[in-house]
């Protein structure tokens, strides 16, 4: 998106314009962004796993090991929405997984109890933790106006974008990112994936994950929406509440639900 710009020369609007609906700047000033902004008490969980090279399949057989006892398990009640691993842009032999908590922190809550209290799955974890030397975790909330992740089937992959925002600019970005995501899906209504914002780990995160048939689908998915009235405005206006930001290519994993 910051490409774009620099060879169109666009201007930056004045004022963002109007708010999207069920929004206002007074709205803004008395509730937190979780009430304002997102779909529903669920919550998601990205895991990052920074697996050695040489370990990766053993790596895969231990996570499909983790993922079995989980869905045997009720108590465990983060489901398994997707797993890639990248392919471009970020450090090779790196798997993502993406979880979501129906009923929000109750289950999180539930979720990390239940783990503690199982001694198969402790030890299956344990047993996982020599193939990888980083793991992190964070927690987000899903943005009202993005349609929700659901699976894709056939061969596909991933663009997830992360924007780390400058503090107070959230709002902003929901109000032009409500119009950007219909122009993005009037190109093809199964380009748009999952928006999130974080909850718990660093702040004033977003990600964009996008789904695409192949790299050259997502170049010219990417152009053509250039020829829609508002994209150079919604660009234009939120590329200032940005301090950097990245893009990642993922592939699914053989397990991952969404393909």
């Amino acid at each position: 998106m910051l490409d774009g710009l620099a060879r169109r020369g666009v201007a930056t609007s004045p004022s963002p314009g109007a708010w999207f609906a069920g929004f206002s700047k007074e709205k803004e000033e008395t509730a937190a962004h979780s009430k304002l902004l997102s779909k529903g008490e669920h919550v998601f969980e990205m895991v990052t796993d920074v697996v050695i090279p040489s370990q990766w399949d053993n790596y895969l057989a231990n996570k499909r090991l983790q993922i079995q006892l989980a869905d045997d398990n009720t108590g465990i009640k983060g489901e398994l929405v997707a797993s890639w691993r990248t392919v471009a842009g970020d450090r090779a032999f790196k798997a993502i997984h993406l979880y979501k908590y129906q009923d929000g922190w109750n289950d999180i809550d539930g979720d990390r109890l239940a783990k503690k209290s199982c001694p198969d799955f402790q030890a299956i974890a344990r047993e996982g933790l020599p193939t990888i030397t980083e793991q992190g975790t964070e927690l987000a909330k899903a943005f009202n106006f993005w349609p929700s992740p659901e699976s894709r089937t056939g061969s596909n992959v991933y663009d997830i974008r992360t924007y780390y925002l400058k503090p107070g600019s959230l709002y902003d970005w929901s109000n032009y990112w409500s119009r950007g995501i219909k122009l993005r899906g009037s190109v093809r209504a199964d380009v748009p994936y999952c928006g999130l914002f974080t909850q718990l780990g660093q702040l004033h995160t977003i990600y964009h994950i996008w789904c695409y048939t192949s790299m050259a689908d997502r170049k010219a998915c990417r152009e053509a929406t250039w020829h829609y009235d508002g994209w150079n405005d919604i660009v234009a206006n939120t590329v200032p509440l940005v301090n950097t930001m990245s893009t990642r290519i993922l592939e699914p994993l053989e397990f991952s639900p969404t393909q």
